[in-house]
Order: structure tokens, then C-alpha cells, then sequence
């Protein structure tokens, strides 16, 4: 299978907060017009980058749309510490600009389709927001790896977990985190940690009426099945799943895993409501 190719923005989009998101998409399947969109949000010290492997199963499927957020990937920083709240109204609003048609370009396949909003670490932070703020927009959300563990919502615990969870990552997904975190670099990684301690993942879930998939590798140290278990009860249509032998970065290393679950529950959860 050919690599995924992503399609670059042309120019950074302009989202409120001062925010500047540069888009990246992967096309979806010709002559489906109702076929589904699915935005993914990586995790901190991450960038769109991550989701490549990912992408490629979910795009013969349905159209991906992935943003970096500042500092991240090709994303300008932007000087101070943004909020888990402005970067999902950044994301919201850019995902909103392209479902109308404005953002992504001829061929890109976004269609009438369900939009299935993922997360990744951090990233499940502002899909949930994004579902939070923007619900008419939002029909289905994943929270791969979900952060925060409240058992552990202090710096120096994220540290150790994310320690215990780097010595067993697969050799391929350990140099990918490490090549990206050096692109991020200390001060952007260091923001990202402080946005993301003083959000309140099940509290922000608390009411959304939209089909809820939670999931994290079997053996991840940075969001255990206790936790995740916690999140999938605040909403009424909620699922929790694990992937065998994955840990934190599932969304590499176990990406056909990871897209088959998206894919099912796209299909199953969110089309039946659609339907």
C-alpha cells in the first residue's frame, strides 16, 4: 500500500484567538458524497504527522482533516499558553470553515457525511471540546488514550507515566515521538502540559448527546481502563475498547487496529443514528 499523501494548506488558516492552524487532509473515496469526515487531533509535543498510518486505513473510507496546533508540525506558536477551550474554538471553527466548502480544495471528498471528531493524548481534550462548543457539527467522538487520569493529574506523574510508556513503545513509534518532540522543542511541549493538567476531560463530557467510542492500547500507563471506563459512563451512548498489545501512541503503532475500530464505530454507532 502506497503511502499516504497529505495535501498541505496553501496558506496557514486564520482562526480566532490569534491561533493559526495549518490544515492537512487526505482525500476521500471518488462518488461518495455522503461518505463520512473524520478530524483528527494529535496529542502534545505532536503534530499531524502522527496520524499517517492512521489516515491511509480511514481514508478509503472517508475524507481526514488534521490540523496542527501552534507550535506543533508547521503551526506558528503563538507567544503564550493557549487553553484546551481556545484551541478547540480554533479547531471548531476551521473544521466548520471546511464543511462549508471553503477550506480544503477540488478533489478533497468532503461530503454530507457523518464528521467523526478523534483525539489523541491531549488531543482527546479538544475533540472534546470541539464536540462541546460546536455539537451541531460533531455526529460522532473518539478518545484514543484519553488524558486526564485524575489519579495522576500532577506534572511529575504525567512524567513518570509517559516514562513508563516510552521504555515498551514499538522501536518505529518511539522514533517518530522522539523526532517530533524535538521539532516541538521544551517551551511549546511545556504549554501544552500546563493547557492540558487544567482541563476537565469528564466534566466536559458530562451531557453531550453524541455516540462516544473510547479507546486505549491494553497495556497504556497514561490512561488505564479504570479511567477510560469513567469516561465512557458520562455519556448515554458510550463504548470502551482496548487494542492487544498497544500502549500509548496506538494511533501509530497499531493504526490498522485503531482505523478498524473508528470504521466500526462510524458504521455501527454513528450511521445508525444518521440512518
Amino acid at each position: 500500500m502506497p503511502p499516504v499523501r497529505w495535501h498541505r494548506p496553501r496558506r496557514p488558516a486564520i482562526a480566532p484567538h490569534e491561533l493559526h492552524l495549518p490544515w492537512f487532509h487526505v482525500d476521500g473515496p471518488a462518488g461518495r458524497p455522503d461518505a463520512p469526515t473524520f478530524l483528527l487531533v494529535h496529542g502534545v509535543g505532536l503534530s499531524h504527522r502522527s496520524f499517517s498510518r492512521l489516515a491511509r486505513v480511514l481514508a478509503e473510507q472517508g475524507t481526514v482533516l488534521a490540523p496542527d496546533l501552534p507550535g506543533h508540525g508547521r503551526a506558528p506558536g503563538v507567544g503564550r499558553r493557549a487553553t484546551i477551550e481556545e484551541l478547540a474554538g480554533a479547531v471548531g471553527d476551521g473544521l466548520a470553515a471546511r464543511l462549508g466548502g471553503s477550506g480544503v480544495g477540488p478533489g478533497s471528498g468532503v461530503g454530507s457525511g457523518p464528521v467523526v471528531v478523534l483525539g489523541h493524548s491531549l488531543g482527546a481534550e479538544v475533540a472534546t471540546e470541539v464536540a462541546r462548543q460546536r455539537p451541531e457539527l460533531v455526529q460522532g467522538l473518539v478518545l484514543v488514550g484519553p488524558v486526564v487520569d485524575p489519579e495522576a493529574a500532577t506534572a511529575v506523574r504525567q512524567g513518570l507515566r509517559l516514562l513508563r510508556d516510552m521504555a515498551v513503545e514499538r522501536p518505529l513509534t518511539s522514533t517518530m515521538v522522539a523526532r517530533e518532540y524535538r521539532h516541538c522543542g521544551p517551551l511549546t511541549y511545556g504549554a501544552g502540559v500546563r493547557s492540558m493538567l487544567r482541563y476537565d476531560t469528564a466534566a466536559g463530557l458530562t451531557g453531550l448527546a453524541v455516540p462516544l467510542l473510547v479507546l486505549r492500547g491494553e497495556g497504556d500507563p497514561i490512561a488505564p481502563a479504570r479511567w477510560t471506563g469513567q469516561l465512557r459512563d458520562r455519556v448515554d451512548d458510550g463504548t470502551a475498547a482496548e487494542v492487544p498489545g498497544a500502549v500509548h501512541n496506538l494511533v501509530h503503532s497499531h493504526s490498522a487496529d485503531v482505523g478498524r475500530a473508528v470504521l466500526a464505530f462510524t458504521r455501527e454507532r454513528v450511521g445508525r443514528r444518521q440512518g
